[in-house]
């Protein structure tokens, strides 16, 4: 490219001596060509129509752990969260069981009706901890 603008203008590319009858101004106070003098013409830099219509490649994403830098730590840590809330599920209702069998034995229906509610809420908890992985590798097909 340098080479080809260099012969233009050793040659002297552009618009000849005897078509250049008054001398060009630029716009403004720039500088003036004067009489005979050779005009170096640029190519124009905007792209052909051929390359302003191609197509763009769709984008495919696939979300996985596969590069992920630290995936044996935050596993490991996803593994100890579960099993400690599956812990804490299981020790609730545990202790609603309790709280139910004492609501009962004493005739106190406040302490049964809460106790009822952790037993479920417990157990609940446990059943949703233990089936949560198959539960989202199913929604995620």
């Amino acid at each position: 490219m340098a080479l080809a603008i260099t012969a233009g203008l050793l040659v002297g590319v552009g618009v000849p001596a005897s078509a250049a009858v008054e001398p060009v101004r630029t716009a403004g106070a720039g500088p003036v060509i004067a009489r005979g003098a050779s005009v170096l013409i640029l190519a124009d830099p905007t792209p052909t129509p051929t390359e302003t219509s191609r197509i763009p490649q769709p984008i495919e994403v696939t979300p996985d752990w596969h590069d992920l830098p630290a995936k044996e730590r935050i596993m490991s840590l996803l593994d100890t969260l579960s099993q400690l809330a599956l812990v804490c599920c299981v020790a609730v209702a545990i202790i609603g069981g309790a709280a139910l069998g004492i609501g009962k034995v004493t005739g106190s229906a406040p302490s049964g009706i809460r106790g009822t509610a952790m037993l479920l809420g417990g157990g609940g908890g446990a059943i949703i901890i233990v089936y949560a992985p198959d539960l989202i590798s199913w929604l995620a097909q």
